[in-house]
């Protein structure tokens, strides 16, 4: 019998096809970050029960919050992350990224995400705002749902 095998870098690549990354430094809890993007930008980002990345380092249960936001009239999705749990980091590669703001969508581009860093860095106790090359993450496959 055949075993079939999941090849996780071909999913991260469809996954990230059209998909455009923020990496945010703001040294606030994650309930108060996404209620001042709510309350700046109008959103509806909420807690998503049991979407959760859960990782295992050291023996120890990790589980990094996401919170999403869909704009279904554009059909584009918003997932922020926490990047930081218990002294552990979701992407260890970004540790002075507290939180990560993945938008997906076929019509978007960096236009617009330059327009929503520009807009981000507005929102009081954000302290940074960068745009990540998708290509330079090294453990993207952590941020799929």
């Amino acid at each position: 019998m055949a075993k079939l095998f999941l090849d996780n870098d071909q999913i991260a690549e469809e996954y990230f096809s059209n998909a455009h990354l923020l990496g945010i430094q703001c040294p606030v809890e994650p309930h108060k970050f996404i209620w001042l993007v709510n309350r700046h930008f109008g959103f509806d980002f909420r807690y998503q029960p049991g979407s959760e990345i859960e990782l295992t380092k050291k023996g120890r249960k990790l589980l990094f919050p996401v919170f999403g936001f869909d704009e279904s009239h554009l059909s584009v999705q918003h997932l922020i992350y926490t990047n930081q749990f218990d002294g552990e980091y979701l992407l260890p590669e970004l540790k002075f990224t507290d939180f990560l703001w993945l938008v997906r969508s076929d019509a978007m581009d960096n236009q617009f995400m330059q327009l929503l860093a520009t807009e981000l860095r507005a929102v009081s106790a954000v302290q940074l705002v960068t745009m990540l090359a998708n290509d330079k993450i090294k453990n993207k496959q952590h941020l799929i749902l």
